[in-house]
């Protein structure tokens, strides 16, 4: 999953703000959203990894992990066991 688009869309909403203000508002806009980047960036990451043990919970046995794979977050399902054709009609497996 692609983050960037979440945080460039929070760093113009950011810059639509500051439009209200003087220059000098606009400028410290400008620095603030290159700052909180990093910040932004790990707040939904938090969110995410929160959605998917809120998930997992529902889903269990089943589960959601959230794994990150360079600085953008995958998303990996674990659907819970299905029963088998003897388990369905009611008969247990043998061991």
């Amino acid at each position: 999953m692609d983050l960037a688009p979440y945080v460039d869309h929070l760093r113009r909403e950011l810059a639509v703000a500051a439009q209200t203000g003087g220059e000098e508002v606009r400028a410290a806009a400008k620095q603030l959203t290159s700052a909180l980047e990093s910040t932004t960036r790990l707040v939904l990451l938090e969110a995410l990894s929160t959605a998917a043990d809120e998930i997992s919970r529902d889903l269990a046995p089943g589960s959601v992990e959230v794994r990150l794979r360079r600085r953008d977050p995958d998303f990996v399902v674990t659907p819970p066991p299905t029963a088998g054709p003897f388990e369905e009609a009611g008969f247990e497996a043998e061991t």
